[in-house]
């Protein structure tokens, strides 16, 4: 039994949906047990617990997903056709792109209605196809809504299969938990199957939040920004991450950083899964180099031209945001908000709570494998190497969390920033030891912050402490 049990601790820091209580019990106690399940077993299933069950099983995967993915169809078609576009920076987009092709490769000089380009290369290209579907001058709004569309569902799509995978395995794992126990905890088949049930409606349901959230969807379909396409590559490089294809996850991240340097907020986490997964420094190293060619080959126009202008610019560390548009922070005065002191402060928090993850990590790694890094480094044991594989909710929640520490010590958020990290939050609160409806509240504080506009003091008072929640439920 013990053997066992290591064998399932297939990765470092590995989260477990449930905590299952295996004391040991008295026999008098165990008998008494026995006979309120003889009792509970006597009682005949009812039609709807019976179809609870049985919409719990595997086969119902798919179904349910592609339900939800109809559904979200019909409501953003519902969305185009009912509710105004709103203008924001698509016609900025337009403007920058149409100087690009004209010519221009100081990204300087590249502007549109909201000032400079601050994007990488990525973004014009991408957006100089959607210029050209768009009517050819960005004009017809309908068709690029009807993109966003389809690139809002194609999103969620990829999304709810990360849950989908990740979610299966802990059912997964609590069935065989649920088969191990003492009698007392698996003699009532009855029960045991409610439970496994139950893991599976909780997952379905975060699922479903992952569908609710109003703000998600006007940044896709009404706003059309470029956060959109950037974390939908993202969420996609992951989907290769939990599959253990590395190099071609690293492509589509690094694709993701060319549309949007948000993306490297995940960068910190990605660098330690790749040096965990990786048998040896060569491997982390082919695959940072990926990322890397990938960069230089989007921007050659620009770095053959104007390298020092585009590094700036694109890539703009020392950017000033406006205080009216922050979310997160407008219950601080607007000189406290725009002064040095506060951005030094939270870098060093933001680093020292990246530095506290890694430390935990690489401590439950070192627990549970042996090592910190290099985890497959045993071409001999074959056993062995598939034993510390990552697993797909250890790769997923270090890609979140790295991402989220980022976010919780941003120098600000802007509305659209949403997108960096709702369908994360569902995720990491199914891996705390929250009560429920902590939980819930939570996600409601977070949506009711991005719903509040314009920001005010206490929406960004009620993100902040919803932020350290998380965090705290995340990280303790």
């Amino acid at each position: 039994k013990k053997k066992k049990r290591h064998k399932n601790m297939s990765s470092p820091a590995e989260p477990m949906p449930h905590n299952i209580n295996n004391d040991n019990t008295t026999k008098e106690e165990t008998d008494d047990d026995d006979d309120e399940e003889e009792n509970e077993i006597s009682t005949p299933a009812g039609p709807i617990e019976k179809l609870y069950v049985q919409c719990s099983t595997q086969k119902f995967d798919i179904p349910f997903l592609t339900c939800l993915l109809l559904l979200e169809s019909i409501l953003c078609a519902a969305i185009i056709k009912y509710i105004s576009y709103t203008e924001i920076d698509w016609e900025a987009y337009m403007s920058e792109v149409t100087m690009y092709e004209e010519g221009e490769r100081n990204y300087i000089h590249i502007r549109g209605g909201t000032g400079p380009l601050v994007y990488p290369a990525g973004f014009l290209y991408l957006y100089s196809a959607l210029k050209y579907v768009a009517g050819g001058d960005g004009s017809d709004i309908v068709m690029a809504q009807i993109l966003f569309g389809v690139l809002y569902v194609a999103n969620i799509g990829v999304v709810l299969s990360l849950y989908m995978i990740v979610g299966r395995r802990m059912v997964d794992s609590v069935d065989e938990i649920l088969t191990d126990a003492p009698v007392r905890m698996t003699s009532n088949e009855r029960s045991h199957r409610l439970v496994v049930s139950h893991v599976v409606w909780t997952w379905r349901v975060a699922m479903c939040i992952c569908c609710l959230s109003k703000r998600i969807h006007s940044i896709f379909v009404l706003r059309l920004f470029n956060d959109a396409p950037a974390m939908f590559l993202c969420y996609l490089s992951m989907v290769f991450f939990v599959s253990n294809k590395w190099r071609i996850g690293c492509l589509f991240y690094s694709l993701g950083v060319s549309i949007k340097m948000n993306v490297l907020l995940f960068a910190p986490g990605l660098l330690l899964l790749l040096l965990q997964s990786s048998d040896n420094l060569v491997e982390t190293i082919i695959c940072l180099g990926i990322c890397a060619v990938v960069q230089l080959i989007l921007g050659a126009p620009f770095l053959l031209t104007f390298p020092v202008s585009y590094l700036r610019k694109a890539f703009e560390l020392d950017r000033v945001f406006f205080y009216e548009w922050t979310v997160n922070w407008k219950f601080l005065p607007e000189d406290i908000f725009v002064s040095k002191p506060l951005s030094i402060g939270l870098l060093l928090c933001h680093i020292g709570f990246l530095v506290l993850f890694a430390i935990k990590w690489l401590r439950s790694a070192k627990d549970q494998t042996g090592s910190y890094l290099f985890l497959c480094n045993n071409p001999t044991n074959t056993s062995t190497r598939n034993k510390n594989q990552l697993t797909p909710e250890y790769i997923i929640q270090t890609m979140f969390l790295s991402n989220f520490i980022g976010i919780v010590f941003a120098r600000t958020l802007h509305y659209q920033f949403y997108s960096w990290y709702f369908y994360s939050v569902p995720f990491m609160l199914m891996f705390t030891l929250m009560k429920r409806h902590t939980k819930l509240m939570v996600v409601i504080m977070i949506e009711f912050a991005f719903n509040t506009f314009p920001a005010m003091a206490k929406s960004s008072a009620v993100l902040q402490m919803a932020h350290v929640t998380l965090l705290s439920g995340v990280l303790l």
